[in-house]
């Protein structure tokens, strides 16, 4: 047990202290700001573990920023990078306060949180992994869930998926904070909790624990989460000729790297891991790549469709941009597939 929380904190100390600058002689140089080290943002760890900047003429340079996605919008404003790796609602946020920010490229195109449970809450309402959604779902009735911080996406995941099970989303579950993932998995191996909501590899580190049971992978059991832009590239407009060049040829290294995560997911993972989580089990690594190339396979692409689900998982879960956005009349302005179509043709 002690040997998989350590690995679950090596996954974290790995992302943070390993994102350098990709090693390249190229005569261009893109940053990137990332909003958290997480392995959802799987395209872009792909494609400096495969090096597939270097052979479309880039050096990446890619920086995990101290304040998250708000951080590397501001640094996006102000010219110190090209492009912020980040959640579209902060992006939305700041669009709605007038801030001149374009999504060009879909990083992860559904929702890649997982709801895991204790094998005590399983054995206490008799829900099981084969029981049909909505037997799942009421099975969160009374459930302590441990979240990494109050408020935010883990707690508003949770809530809405005791409200899709038919519960009060308000009073039937309770929400704490615990701390970091590697906080959280103990907790539910110390049986504090009876579940958390969070991205892989963390279900797979609570299994093999045996502290833990993925009951519902959200983005694989809710269509309106299956299709969204849940982890976006943002620009700051207007584009000029040049970045336009930069942001074509980035979108050409990761919809290869896509490629390669979604047809050689073990090749692709064992890249990753050694290189940026040598102390990490590459299972765990593996795993989340599974669980997650779905959401690249479309190499970046946003649709009409997908943008407003992005829009309505949002008003569902009670998010305020301070403004309405459209997603049919918001292509070109608020998002566009320039840079992807360009991508593709070259």
């Amino acid at each position: 047990m002690r040997a998989t929380m350590g690995l679950a904190k090596a996954v974290m100390i790995g992302a943070t202290l390993m994102l350098l600058p990709t090693v390249a002689t190229a005569q261009q140089t893109v940053r990137i700001g990332l909003g958290a080290p997480t392995l959802s943002f799987l395209p872009i760890w792909s494609a400096r573990a495969l090096d597939t900047f270097k052979t479309q003429g880039l050096t990446a340079t890619v920086v995990a920023l101290p304040g998250g996605d708000a951080s590397a919008l501001a640094a996006v404003d102000a010219g110190d990078i090209e492009l912020a790796a980040v959640g579209p609602d902060a992006m939305l946020r700041a669009v709605a306060k007038g801030q001149p920010f374009q999504i060009v490229y879909s990083l992860m195109s559904k929702v890649t949180l997982q709801l895991v449970v204790s094998p005590a809450l399983m054995e206490r309402t008799g829900v099981k992994t084969t029981d049909p959604l909505e037997k799942r779902l009421a099975a969160m009735k009374g459930a302590l869930v441990g979240a990494t911080a109050l408020a935010g996406a883990q707690e508003i995941a949770a809530r809405w998926l005791a409200g899709k099970g038919g519960l009060n989303p308000k009073t039937d579950i309770k929400v704490a904070q615990v701390g970091n993932p590697t906080a959280v998995q103990a907790a539910l191996e110390a049986k504090r909790i009876d579940a958390f909501v969070l991205s892989p590899p963390e279900g797979f580190l609570a299994e093999k624990a045996g502290s833990g049971v993925v009951l519902i992978s959200l983005g694989d059991e809710f269509p309106l989460l299956a299709n969204q832009p849940y982890l976006v590239l943002v620009a700051k407009k207007p584009i000029s000729p040049a970045t336009t060049e930069l942001i074509t040829k980035t979108a050409k290294a990761l919809q290869e790297a896509s490629a390669a995560a979604v047809d050689k997911p073990e090749q692709t993972a064992e890249a990753i891991q050694k290189q940026f989580f040598a102390k990490a089990e590459p299972q765990a690594i593996t795993a989340a790549l599974k669980a997650m190339r779905s959401g690249v396979a479309d190499g970046g692409k946003i649709d009409v469709q997908s943008m407003q689900n992005a829009l309505t998982f949002a008003k569902e879960v009670g998010t305020n941009f301070g403004k309405e956005f459209d997603a049919k009349t918001s292509e070109g302005d608020l998002w566009t597939n320039h840079f992807v179509e360009a991508a593709k043709a070259k």
